[in-house]
């Protein structure tokens, strides 16, 4: 596991991509390969009947526990998720091992821990034709692609933790 310093974490706070409401950017998904974080973000495709191609969640929302509906709903579609620990505040190696397969594949991860700084492997493995969409608290959605100007951002951290020399095998 990798512990982010505070600046390195105030630089994540900012959006690393397009804000707006989860209606708003729902058209720019078309046609991508859509990698949703967070189990609002999942849900609410689920919702709109968009399947994500990769799908992370915690079954937790601002420091709680999901409402039932939204849990039960995300089950019924990734009954078998894998299963990944990622504790707050951190980047797990495993995650930059296991995030090609899930972008090759697709599927679902769910994180014992805390999944906020999980869409960071994902972002930095970004290619065309894929977006990751993930929550901003009290803010609504932000939708990374890679042309996104926090691509810059994400490479920093990355660099800055180790975490780039590790294989990069999408």
């Amino acid at each position: 596991m990798v512990a982010l310093s505070e600046e390195l974490r105030a630089s994540l706070k900012k959006p690393l991509g397009d804000e707006g409401t989860f209606d708003s950017l729902l058209p720019r998904m078309e046609g991508k390969k859509i990698i949703a974080v967070g189990d609002q973000v999942v849900y609410a495709l689920l919702m709109k009947g968009k399947r994500p191609h990769v799908a992370v969640f915690d079954f937790r929302t601002m420091r709680g526990p999901v409402a039932d509906g939204v849990r039960k709903r995300i089950e019924k579609e990734y009954p078998s998720p894998k299963r990944m620990e990622n504790p707050a505040g951190t980047i797990s190696e495993a995650l930059f091992l296991v995030v090609p397969q899930l972008m090759r594949e697709g599927g679902s991860l769910l994180i014992e821990g805390e999944e906020d700084l999980v869409a960071i492997p994902f972002i930095h493995l970004l290619k065309r034709g894929y977006a990751v969409l993930y929550g901003q608290p009290e803010a609504g959605c932000v939708l990374v692609d890679e042309k996104s100007r926090g691509r810059k951002t994400v490479e920093k951290v990355v660099k800055a933790t180790g975490l780039a020399s590790l294989p990069d095998r999408l």
